[in-house]
């Protein structure tokens, strides 16, 4: 699967492609719980009587995310400031299956970002290479095939640092207002002289485990039902995996 093209993968347990899925249940309900790493985010859209979609994604504190990428790959994203308004933006993909083919994950991105500096080769200078005909006949944004081009206009469009105060948050937006509750507490702990998550001594960090990643169909039911499916299915792709990937424990 060509990176920043995930979508275009059917979802596990499922021969359904995500696209149409995206397309057709445009509002999931969104569920968020803490965790010792920071926040498990559970999406559902439910399908039918008898089948949900299930996505499972964990916000890594302080400012890291761990997102599903196909039915056997995962992306765990770093983005680290430099300063005020900039930031290095690094990726770990881990693989339960196939081993994955660095050189063509390399040339793909090397398809937008310049070295050696990785600047992108799309940026606010060129419009993040909207084109209206794209937009017109080939895509919804007019910006290529790259989700992360995507997400970069949806960050950058923004400015340089956007006045939150004029936010007008939803529904949709609950993991936002959980992460800033979590960032706040933790700020908060700094300034009284105390840890806060996620500052680990060598024993505290090798305990840490990848936590599950899921995107798959599983049947619809009560919570414990979709918790059952999704820890299940983590379960399998780890215990197939052809490298030690020990269970994650689920608190």
């Amino acid at each position: 699967m060509a990176y920043g093209r995930q979508f275009r993968a059917a979802s596990g347990d499922s021969s359904v492609p995500m696209t149409r899925v995206l397309r057709e249940f445009a509002r999931p309900a969104i569920e968020v719980e803490p965790t010792d790493y920071g926040l498990r985010l559970t999406a559902l859209r439910r399908l039918s009587d008898t089948q949900t979609h299930v996505r499972v994604t964990n916000q890594l504190f302080p400012q890291a995310f761990v997102i599903p990428l196909s039915a056997e790959m995962t992306i765990t994203q770093w983005h680290v400031p430099l300063d005020d308004t900039r930031s290095y933006w690094y990726a770990i993909f881990t693989s339960f299956g196939a081993p994955v083919d660095k050189a063509k994950m390399r040339a793909q991105r090397l398809q937008l970002y310049e070295l050696p500096d990785y600047v992108p080769r799309v940026n606010r200078r060129n419009d993040w290479g909207f084109d209206p005909d794209e937009q017109r006949f080939r895509t919804y944004t007019g910006m290529g095939e790259d989700i992360n081009v995507h997400d970069q206009w949806a960050v950058e469009s923004q400015g340089p640092i956007q006045d939150r105060s004029r936010e007008h948050l939803g529904t949709s937006d609950k993991a936002i207002m959980a992460y800033r509750r979590l960032l706040l507490r933790a700020i908060e702990q700094v300034e009284r002289g105390e840890t806060p998550p996620m500052v680990l001594d060598e024993a505290g960090a090798a305990r840490v485990r990848g936590p599950a990643t899921v995107d798959g169909v599983g049947p619809t039911g009560d919570a414990a039902a979709v918790r059952a499916y999704w820890q299940a299915a983590d379960a399998r792709k780890r215990a197939a995996a052809p490298w030690p990937a020990p269970a994650v424990g689920v608190e």
